[in-house]
């Protein structure tokens, strides 16, 4: 199982796959969307968790593109501190398989996570 976590703060990108290697999954980081498409082109990812925060691609312009250009079969989770309901509808509106707000909860996280790769 191989999952790429898409975030600009390292201190984020660092929990998540921290908690992800514990229960024996691979992970693979981005830092923005730019890198994230192309570790999304160049690996078969079972899962993409990712910020809407980001500088220069926000996580809901990744989304879109992801889903309309590359690979819209790959389950996307969005994390987002920006949990009011507009925010959510969008995300879920553009193809977010689930949305989990910020901070976060490990074990929330990895239960959605199993439930969208088993």
């Amino acid at each position: 199982m191989k999952i790429l976590v898409v975030d600009d703060d390292p201190m984020i990108l660092e929990a998540i796959s921290h908690c992800l290697r514990a229960n024996g999954i691979e992970v693979l980081t981005a830092k923005d969307g730019f890198e994230a498409i192309k570790i999304a082109q160049d690996g078969n990812l079972d899962l993409i968790i990712c910020d809407i925060m980001m500088p220069e691609m926000s996580g809901l312009s990744l989304l879109c593109l992801l889903k309309q250009f590359y690979f819209n079969k790959i389950p996307v989770i969005i994390i987002s501190s920006l949990d009011k309901a507009e925010v959510i509808l969008s995300s879920l509106g553009l193809g977010a398989e689930d949305f989990i707000s910020k901070p976060i909860d490990f074990s929330r996280l990895s239960s959605r996570v199993r439930s969208y790769v088993n």
